[in-house]
């Protein structure tokens, strides 16, 4: 392994362990009593908008004129990149609104760990709305589909006081499919785009406004004191800009074939979060309905070529 793949490799861990913690993160804050799951949105993004911009700001900073020299020293223009649309990303921002959304209202219902199960079905939910979009869908994906299904129905059923509501598993379920859906039209919104962190910054400026608008109809809890502040600033930074900007710096070493592959690591890590800080017990059927959905995320990534992996064209790397 050279350096760029381990460069690689320990870019796309930094992120999965950044997504993984934003459902302990939740819980945390859920636990004081003050917050509502439109309250946590809001001041999510209130925080993670303007970091956004403030690391797009240094990495244009930092990039190299798009002017180079040849070895005769002739200057030579580097190809046009089209700009992004940043309106219709921005109109993005308000279906990840909704997305992200019903991962709150999720979380306020059922343990951080069947959450993260239960949302990774996300990657065979895009593959059958690509099918009705008329995309064929090939017998791996229909394995996959299948193997999706029942690691939901091992994970999802009352196995004692660790479950505690079914509407938050459909919470959970919507987060899915509305994400898979963010996925398939943004998907087709950034074709022909690389600047996949810019789009981010836009998407997640959207959001903001959206979450602006409805705040400004039904007021916000604010913190109360420091350690919720902090706790928000750590789902701000370490949940949300951190994990995006090393998803992408991660997934141009290695493809983004490997880096979907490697996303899988998340839910493990969440899954040992959730035991080790939040006590939560996890039933050996649950590890084996985990088991059954990352393996058909795994089954939809090998073989794919790096032009039509769903992840490479996505403007946010987490469904939450």
């Amino acid at each position: 392994m050279d350096r760029r793949q381990r460069d690689g490799l320990l870019l796309l861990l930094v992120a999965a362990a950044g997504y993984a913690f934003f459902p302990i993160l939740t819980k945390t804050l859920f636990e004081s009593g003050r917050f509502e799951p439109l309250d946590v949105l809001f001041l999510r993004f209130l925080l993670a908008a303007p970091i956004t911009w403030a690391v797009i700001w240094r990495m244009r900073l930092s990039k190299p004129h798009p002017k180079s020299l040849s070895t005769s020293g002739e200057e030579l223009q580097s190809s046009p990149v089209p700009p992004l649309p940043r309106f219709r990303l921005m109109g993005m921002g308000a279906l990840f609104a909704f997305t992200a959304g019903s991962a709150f209202f999720a979380l306020e219902r059922i343990p951080a760990s069947t959450f993260t199960v239960v949302i990774y079905s996300y990657p065979a939910i895009v593959a059958l709305l690509s099918l009705f979009m008329g995309e064929r869908l090939s017998g791996r994906g229909w394995i996959a589909l299948g193997l999706t299904i029942l690691g939901i129905i091992l994970t999802v059923p009352d196995f004692g006081s660790g479950f505690t509501d079914m509407l938050g598993v459909v919470f959970t379920l919507l987060n899915a499919v509305t994400y898979a859906l963010y996925i398939v039209v943004s998907g087709r919104l950034l074709r022909g785009h690389s600047n996949l962190a810019g789009a981010s910054a836009w998407s997640i400026s959207g959001t903001f406004l959206t979450m602006v608008g409805v705040s400004l109809l039904r007021g916000v809890n604010w913190p109360a004191d420091a350690s919720q502040w902090a706790s928000l600033m750590a789902m701000a930074a370490i949940s949300t800009v951190i994990p995006i900007f090393a998803f992408y710096a991660g997934m141009q070493k290695l493809g983004a074939a490997r880096a979907a592959i490697l996303s899988t690591v998340e839910p493990v890590f969440t899954l040992a979060l959730a035991f080790l800080l939040l006590g939560e017990r996890i039933q050996a059927i649950q590890i084996l309905g985990a088991a059954l959905i990352l393996g058909s995320v795994i089954l939809l990534q090998l073989g794919r070529g790096e032009q039509n992996t769903p992840i490479q064209s996505e403007a946010q790397a987490d469904p939450v």
